[in-house]
């Protein structure tokens, strides 16, 4: 695998490095609590991630390594989990780097902390919506 490096402008950190150990994802992909916790996945073109029902100490890192504005991360909990971001913990509601907002280099950091109710979000660069 090639290493690939992208820079940020906005002084937060200086890169972030998608190396041997990232898995890329080039098709939906419905992520495994068994065997993915703690992988890192990265993908050029748009994609979705189905996340597992929640188990306490799992985590999982999507990073957007495509073209600015030409590639989107949807990922979409358990109907019956939801992702605490921004002050919204709606069950079932997508968390989504949007076509006209993604910049490669775009990643958040999902983990199930101390409550089964929902995804925390643990680290984010980029904008990320709330979807449906």
């Amino acid at each position: 695998m090639t290493l690939e490096t992208s820079s940020f402008p906005n002084g937060i950190d200086t890169s972030i490095v998608i190396d041997e150990s990232a898995v890329e994802k080039t098709a939906a992909y419905t992520v495994v609590i068994t065997t993915d916790s703690g992988k890192t996945f990265y993908i050029k073109t748009s994609q979705t991630f189905t996340l597992p029902g929640i188990a306490i100490g799992n985590s999982f890192t999507f990073v957007n390594m495509g073209e600015d504005g030409k590639c989107q991360i949807t990922i979409d909990p358990d109907n019956a989990d939801g992702i605490s971001y921004a002050g919204a913990n709606n069950d079932g509601v997508t968390l989504i780097n949007t076509l006209a907002t993604s910049k490669k280099g775009d990643y958040v950091r999902l983990a199930s902390l101390g409550d089964t109710g929902a995804w925390q979000v643990t680290a984010v660069r980029g904008i990320w919506a709330k979807g449906s």
